[in-house]
């Protein structure tokens, strides 16, 4: 029943204290509890609720209550602690909401249902809606680098500021009134302070003037020591002016969150102050451990506080306690996205790389994530969302001793700590300048940008499917560079793999809608003299999927083929070339070196030589040189022919001798005969049994593979095709990385929301891709038709208005658009894959949705291994042994969204290291 033995009268006051919330919802007839020392006093309403107030105590305490002598059994010796019961007429008045105390929130737990109506009617402070911003630095325990962050972060401010021409005012405040390190190092300066934290503190409780005069006066002596930095200034307010002041503390923080005027009082007192100073920004440094001094800021929401921590164990348990109690009393979803309140944000410090891999390292991440987010109440859907940002700092032994301001800033200035803290000036400076342009937005300029909305959205669907053949343009990723540098005068002879939906049949369709190589290759290289347009580009076996304008476009190459030619042609009919493909793999016992004579046949048919005794590649080519013209043909959609390839050994045969064309076509001397060959990437292990990772490695410059950089890069060229954000074709292979990211965030801003959330082009890459790091291309256009497409239909209701200053995607939109781009992907792959199908059957009609949870142990799922294998392969799982050497199944969110499985509490921060050990530490 209890988890704590009642050894004396404050074991029994804490035990009341957790069954009604710290005296915030009390049972039936009974208006207040006091425990003292001598007695526990129950005031009740009326005598007529004694026997029930009595019946509850019995359920409360158990055995430890004797109703019949009023009296609670202490656990040491005989001990025995009286209830007396107490009519009080007039309600005592309690607290209406938590105040900003350990001990109170402690007893808030979102946990248990008996309290949700106290959690959903906490009382938050009324955001600022002024200037200045107020940011504190806290750790839990001492030594952990707590100082020399807010130190960076005060320096990175006026750095940016300066390379942005801005002037801005900060004032730093060391509000560690134990063990103030700012205060010591300031005394090194000549122009000394003339007031202190603490005075401020005195002077504001118990001020014998009006506020505004009290402030003023602060103000007044606290401009006489300014520091300037170019046009920007920043203020000192030491916790002290001279150790005996420290020595004697009436009037703490904590005494006005006490005080009448609320609390939240010690926040609204320094934001008070930074207003009458005109400041931009508070800097505050708190006092370590579970102090009251701190706990008025801590859990203050209206704050950006940052939580320095090291790795060690100590560290890790006293941080976790923290956020656990923060996230106790966090504010929700929707005020964290209208910028109203903050999350804290976790600064891990003094790491190596040896650290970094350790598991424990992992481990710690999952601790904080799991202790933050689990409490939070948040709608939020996806699993990147930030509702707690975790950053990383490296060792540097120069900043183990530093005694003032200037010796701080020469030995950040080549540390990670000062790059991590330019990282968020540049945000904070950022967003005061996107919060002025959404004041200044019209309805006019809005509805404006609505249509270079609907103009991309209708771009994106064209290009959604390759089937289509609607989009003409070609992006020239860095396999298609390769293929065009590789075979810029000779033809080319490659297998180029890829998942489904990494462009293949799109590079097939564009592929023949030039007709001539040369073609491509001035695009792919950008040249512009003229060339000879002699080499053919023949697209011989097509998906089963193509429609009707792909078609033409295939067709149209395929004619002008028999047309150069100019003999007598049969017409080529791409379903009696497939029934062809399909009778031969009908016959058994057929070999390898059959199968390799039938597909040379088979392109001899298609240039008019049909002669089967006298064909070869040798006479495709001497023929071809007779007519002075080259050929490369192209050969897609052979997961449509060889669908049971995983099973078929005719199939397997078949596919095998076709993929080793290429590596015979490299024997013949000036070869006029080229062979590209888009082949899924399942399907090459189903062909090649041994050598597999040496075929791939001949192949590997052409794979067809997405990571972040051609991720970038292709959404920035839809823009381009849809003469949005300014993007421009001609500059993509000029821009860096960063560059892409700069210039996307017109597309979709910097950030998911507010400054707390993640960035955009980062959620978007890690939404997208598996647990292994892959991506696929038509998974990045179908999310951008989506969000697009939301933004269009629902403007009002995903507040594009409020968005539309600075980007074209409100971030609403592109979180729902993964939802309808995961059922897709879901649905092709059914169609795609037939044991996919089957399990998906399976777990929609035979398990509950209490059983399709993430993550799942085998027996979960009667699941056995070839499935495992089958779903592995496709990205839909991934193993994680991590906890107990137990395999656990992850599933990726491009998956989990559409399949309609949901996270097991608790399980999102591992997802998060599993992302971050595919994706790189840079990428969430």
């Amino acid at each position: 029943m209890k988890t704590l033995k009642f050894l004396t009268w404050l074991d029994v006051k804490r035990f009341i204290r957790k069954k009604t919330i710290y005296g915030r919802q009390l049972p039936e007839g009974i208006t207040n509890i006091n425990c003292f020392s001598d007695a526990l006093e129950i005031n009740i309403i009326s005598f007529d609720y004694r026997v029930t107030v009595e019946n509850t105590l019995q359920n409360w305490f158990s055995d430890w209550y004797q109703k019949d002598t009023s009296i609670i059994q202490l656990d040491i010796g005989n001990a025995v602690l009286p209830v007396e019961f107490v009519v009080e007429e007039v309600h005592s008045s309690n607290p209406s909401s938590i105040r900003p105390f350990w001990e109170e929130v402690a007893y808030v737990s979102s946990n248990d249902e008996e309290n949700t109506n106290i959690i959903n009617s906490l009382t938050l402070p009324e955001p600022y809606s002024k200037l200045p911003f107020l940011i504190a630095f806290y750790s839990f325990k001492g030594g952990v680098g707590r100082t020399v962050h807010l130190a960076a972060h005060l320096f990175a401010l006026l750095q940016y500021a300066k390379e942005v021409d801005k002037a801005i005012t900060i004032l730093v405040i060391d509000a560690d009134l134990e063990a103030p390190g700012l205060t010591y190092w300031d005394r090194s300066e000549k122009q000394q302070p003339s007031v202190s934290f603490i005075d401020f503190l005195e002077v504001y409780h118990y001020s014998p003037l009006p506020t505004e005069e009290t402030l003023d006066f602060f103000v007044k002596e606290i401009k006489k020591s300014p520091k300037s930095e170019g046009k920007s200034v920043f203020y000192f307010l030491p916790a002290c002016l001279n150790d005996e002041q420290l020595l004697d503390t009436p009037v703490l923080p904590e005494h006005l969150a006490r005080s009448p005027k609320g609390e939240w009082a010690c926040g609204n007192a320094i934001h008070q102050l930074g207003e009458a100073l005109k400041a931009d920004y508070i800097l505050v440094d708190l006092r370590a451990g579970l102090s009251e001094i701190s706990s008025p800021l801590i859990f203050d929401p209206r704050i950006q506080r940052f939580f320095i921590t090291t790795a060690t164990e100590q560290s890790i348990a006293g941080l976790s306690l923290v956020l656990e109690q923060v996230s106790r009393i966090a504010p929700s979803d929707v005020d964290i996205d209208n910028n109203k309140y903050f999350d804290p944000t976790v600064i891990v410090s003094f790491l190596t790389p040896e650290l970094k891999s350790l598991t424990n390292f992992e481990n710690a991440l999952i601790k904080f994530r799991t202790s933050y987010i689990q409490s939070i109440r948040s709608e939020e859907a996806s699993i990147y969302s930030k509702r707690l940002e975790i950053k990383e700092t490296d060792f540097a032994q120069e900043l183990l001793y530093i005694n003032s301001w200037e010796e701080a800033r020469t030995k950040l200035a080549s540390t990670s700590l000062i790059r991590v803290a330019k990282e968020w000036a540049e945000t904070q400076l950022k967003s005061s300048v996107q919060q002025v342009n959404l004041e200044t937005k019209t309805n006019l300029e809005s509805s404006v940008v609505l249509e270079e909305v609907r103009k991309f959205r209708d771009i994106c669907q064209q290009y959604e499917f390759a089937e289509s053949g609607e989009g003409e343009g070609l992006l020239v990723t860095e396999p298609l560079k390769n293929l065009a540098t590789t075979f810029r005068e000779d033809l080319p002879r490659i297998v180029s793999i890829g998942a489904k939906g990494a462009g293949k049949t799109f590079i097939y369709v564009q592929l023949s809608r030039f007709k001539y190589w040369e073609k491509f290759i001035q695009l792919a290289l950008k040249e512009n003299e003229e060339i000879a347009l002699n080499t053919h580009i023949f697209p011989i076996l097509q998906s089963g999927t193509l429609r009707d304008a792909a078609e033409k476009i295939i067709k149209d190459a395929r004619d002008a083929v028999r047309t150069s030619l100019g003999d007598a042609i049969p017409d080529f009919i791409p379903s009696e070339y497939q029934d062809r493909i399909r009778k031969a793999i009908l016959k058994e016992n057929t070999n390898e070196l059959e199968w390799t004579e039938f597909w040379i046949r088979e392109i001899a048919r298609t240039i008019g030589l049909q002669n089967e005794n006298q064909i070869s590649l040798s006479n495709i080519n001497n023929f071809l040189k007779s007519k002075k013209i080259r050929i490369v043909f192209l050969f897609d959609g052979l997961e449509d022919i060889f669908a049971e390839a995983a099973i078929n050994t005719q199939q397997q045969i078949a596919l095998r001798a076709l993929i080793n064309l290429p590596k015979r076509l490299s024997e013949i001397r000036q070869s006029h005969v080229g062979l590209i060959i888009l082949l899924r990437r399942d399907f090459l292990r189903y062909a090649i049994t041994q050598n597999l990772a040496q075929f791939e490695s001949l192949y590997r410059p052409y794979d067809l593979s997405w990571d972040v950089d051609s991720f970038l890069k292709l959404v920035y060229w839809v823009c381009s095709q849809a003469n949005v954000i300014e993007a421009t074709e001609a500059e993509i292979d000029d821009l860096s990385k960063e560059e892409f990211v700069a210039k996307l965030e017109k597309l979709w801003g910097e950030k998911l929301g507010g400054v707390k959330e993640a960035y955009t082009a980062s959620w978007v890459f890690a939404a997208l891709t598996d647990f292994k790091g892959r991506l696929q291309a038509r998974d990045i256009v179908r999310l951008l038709y989506h969000a697009a497409d939301i933004t269009v239909q629902k403007s009002k209701e995903i507040q594009f208005e409020k968005w539309s200053s600075n980007r074209l995607l409100p971030p609403q939109a592109i979180r729902r658009a993964l939802e309808p781009c995961s059922e897709k992907k879901v649905r092709e792959a059914k169609e795609e894959y037939p044991e996919f199908k089957k399990w998906v059957d399976k777990i929609e009609t035979e398990y509950t949705q209490e059983q399709k949870r993430i993550p799942f142990i085998v027996e979960d799922l009667d699941l056995d291994q070839v499935t495992i294998r089958m779903l592995e392969d496709m990205g839909v799982i991934y193993e994680d042994r991590a906890k107990d050497d137990v395999a656990r199944y992850y599933m990726p969110e491009i998956f989990r969204t559409g399949l309609k499985f949901n996270l097991e509490r608790g399980a999102r921060p591992r997802v998060l290291v599993l992302k971050r050990k595919a994706l790189g530490i840079g990428v969430l």
